[in-house]
């Protein structure tokens, strides 16, 4: 029989001795210990945190600013800690790290740090918690069980790493709640329970005085109320998250003083100058800032001494700026809000260049989501969405009175190509024709509906066009393949690059929509488009896919479709911004004082609230403003956003200026009407087929 050569392990070998119970003693005195009376900035100086690559301690001259909401949240005045701020300013660092350490060194208790999810929790867990604890000493020694979501520590410390669900927030005491990164959507309404914040805060009730519930965030939840107005000096906008809760407490500020005069102001974006002229980047690295009392210039390398010298006030009872101690406000939420320009690890020159990159991006496509990004993570505000402030002042009387002087029913000299679109409605096709000019700039030059169904179909004569009922009644659209429009100071005629038409309505009209698509594809490739809106901010703008459809309570795509989705809040937002520029520019939308009566209305009928576009109350046609997003869309997706202007040569052959543009035709100086016999176009130049993702062997038929 083998036997181990460990002497213990031996037969008949004497068994260890007993350990001395002066071990057991030693190994239980720190859960005995009373809690150390270090604060947490102190103690945060006892672990370590990476510093590009290099590990160092804890530093807490990096960012002073944290040491006084870090330290709050031992307090036992105040059951809940807030922190709004921007990235880089130390925040998770300062008020989720440092207060879990300091419960591992002086104060060992449960503590719940939660992330928006599962995945982030365990991600964060080991990417980042691990490191912590692996490279600072004294964590590392008094770690005792080592699991992704569950930690133990010597004195009777435990950690557990969670996500915003019902049974991580209910039934469960937990003395240290810490909540990072709160403005996600995960913490708003926990499985129909609440906030996260409001459940967090009846965790730790068995603690007394000494629980504590802490959260931090940048905000990314827009202003709620577009008539707000500030009431108190510290005031935040109305929005939900962590804004929201924020008004609900002491509303901390961060002070600075000026090296000059003294005197004090809040280091904010406004007090940033630039360059008003170069590159974003360019801009940014001239970016300064100036006192608010004397005007004195402040340089980039100046902001750590001030950031070392700065102070929170907060709001007193009656509405002065004092600090935090006995004269703040009644409450029981000690809440701090700081900007950009003071967080420690974001230098100004990138504050600005993010900014302005938002705010170019927002020019020349009408996207904004760069620049509430940047104003969000970077600036570290509240992003109030610029649709809300134009559809706010879109109005039939705003539209009406800045109609411009363009001819109806003529393309502009300026023209590079002209979208037809088509809604849908009983009884009748609309039709909305826009003049496509460099730079997103369109002109709108026609509109009439389509009432008579085209001869070939059934009973034409006596009835009225029906696209849900009759397949054949969609051949009415095939002239608008032919149909052209003078260009303005020209001897020639511009034919329809493509033409896009709602796939949705009554029953019946998807199905027979999609047989005239298999049709036109065939007579007319690459010139006929079906879209679908689809509503919501987080919505791409445009995009190319097969439809779903229903069969059996099962969804499968129609792989022989190609089928533009439309994000129709964000298009709309984008014309709303359009529709505001009064001059001639990138993005505009120009009205001619031709059109007809409706058009103003139809583009005024909807109004922007939080969650969306709706329609104004009173309101039932809007066809002007749909035709405008399906316009937008195909613009879109036909890649109109990628070509490079500047660049004559680089254009594309339908979107060069004049006769040689491969939609060009004679013209034969005759008015043209729809039922008018078209004129036959010149052969187009043969265009190259711009290839997409495969899908099964088929690509988009767009244009090159």
């Amino acid at each position: 029989m083998l036997q181990n050569d460990a002497p213990e392990y031996r037969e008949g070998a004497p068994l260890p001795g007993f350990r001395p119970v002066s071990d057991a003693i030693r190994a239980a005195l720190p859960a005995l210990s009373p809690p150390s009376r270090i604060s947490v900035s102190k103690a945060a100086t006892r672990r370590k945190v990476n510093a590009g690559g290099h590990w160092t301690f804890w530093d807490n001259a990096v960012a002073p600013y944290m040491v006084e909401p870090q330290d709050t949240t031992m307090s036992r005045r105040f059951e809940s800690v807030v922190f709004v701020g921007p990235a880089r300013s130390s925040k998770t660092e300062s008020l989720i790290i440092n207060p879990w350490a300091h419960s591992v060194l002086t104060y060992p208790r449960l503590v719940s740090i939660f992330y928006m999810s599962q995945a982030a929790a365990r991600e964060w867990s080991v990417q980042e918690l691990k490191q912590i604890i692996k490279n600072s000493p004294e964590l590392r020694d008094a770690l005792r069980l080592d699991n992704t979501h569950e930690k133990t520590f010597t004195g009777g410390g435990r950690l557990t790493l969670d996500w915003p669900v019902d049974n991580k927030l209910s039934g469960r005491s937990i003395p240290l709640v810490l909540m990072a990164d709160y403005d996600q959507k995960a913490y708003q309404d926990v499985e129909g329970q609440g906030p996260a914040f409001d459940l967090g805060r009846k965790r730790h009730t068995q603690a007394g005085s000494r629980g504590m519930n802490v959260a931090e965030s940048s905000p990314r939840f827009p202003i709620l109320d577009e008539n707000w107005q500030v009431k108190t000096p510290h005031e935040a906008p109305p929005c939900e998250g962590i804004l929201g809760i924020y008004n609900t407490g002491t509303r901390g500020r961060l002070y600075w003083r000026c090296p000059d005069c003294q005197g004090e102001f809040q280091p904010t974006f406004e007090r940033i100058g630039y360059p008003k002229e170069g590159s974003p980047a360019e801009r940014g690295k001239g970016a300064y800032m100036s006192c608010l009392h004397c005007g004195s210039v402040i340089e980039p390398h100046q902001k750590a001494e001030l950031n070392r010298t700065a102070r929170w006030l907060h709001e007193s009872q009656d509405g002065d700026l004092v600090p935090l101690g006995d004269e703040v406000r009644e409450t029981p939420v000690a809440s701090y809000w700081m900007e950009g320009p003071a967080a420690a690890l974001a230098p100004w020159s990138q504050i600005v260049t993010r900014v302005l990159e938002g705010e170019e991006e927002l020019a020349r496509t009408g996207n904004e989501k760069p620049l509430q990004a940047a104003i969000n993570l970077d600036v570290g505000r509240p992003y109030r969405p610029r649709a809300l402030n134009d559809a706010a002042s879109i109005s039939e009387k705003a539209l009406r009175d800045t109609m411009t002087d363009h001819a109806w029913k003529v393309a502009p000299a300026e023209t590079r190509f002209i979208l037809i679109a088509v809604d849908v409605q009983g009884g009748r096709f609309v039709v909305q024709v826009m003049a496509h000019l460099a730079h997103g700039e369109r002109v709108l030059i026609d509109r009439f509906d389509i009432h008579q169904p085209p001869k070939t179909a059934p009973r034409a004569a006596d009835r009225q066009l029906d696209p849900a009922k009759y397949g054949e009644d969609w051949d009415a659209l095939l002239d608008l393949m032919e149909l052209s429009y003078p260009v303005a100071n020209a001897d020639h005629r511009l034919k329809a690059l493509s033409v896009i038409c709602d796939a949705g309505g009554k029953a019946g009209v998807t199905p027979r929509a999609y047989n005239f698509w298999r049709k036109t594809r065939k007579s007319h490739p690459r010139r006929f488009h079906l879209v679908r809106g689809v509503g919501g901010d987080n919505k791409k703008r445009a995009e190319v896919k097969a439809p779903e459809t229903s069969h059996q309570g099962r969804k499968k795509a129609a792989r022989d479709i190609l089928l533009v989705r439309a994000g129709t809040d964000r298009l709309k937002d984008e014309i709303a911004a359009s529709l505001n520029r009064e001059d001639v520019g990138a993005s505009a939308i120009h009205i001619p004082k031709g059109a007809p009566a409706e058009i103003p209305a139809e583009l005024a009928a909807e109004r922007r609230i939080k969650t969306g576009w709706e329609p104004r109350p009173g309101v039932k046609r809007n066809e002007a403003l749909d035709l405008a997003v399906y316009d937008l869309a195909l613009a879109i997706v036909l890649g109109v956003e990628k070509i490079d202007w500047t660049q004559p040569k680089a254009c594309p052959a339908w979107a060069v200026i004049g006769p040689e543009n491969s939609f060009a035709v004679v013209d034969l100086d005759t008015d043209q009407d729809l039922a008018a016999e078209v004129t036959t176009p010149t052969k187009p130049t043969k265009l190259k087929k711009r290839r997409g993702k495969k899908r099964r062997g088929r690509s988009f038929d767009g244009w090159s």
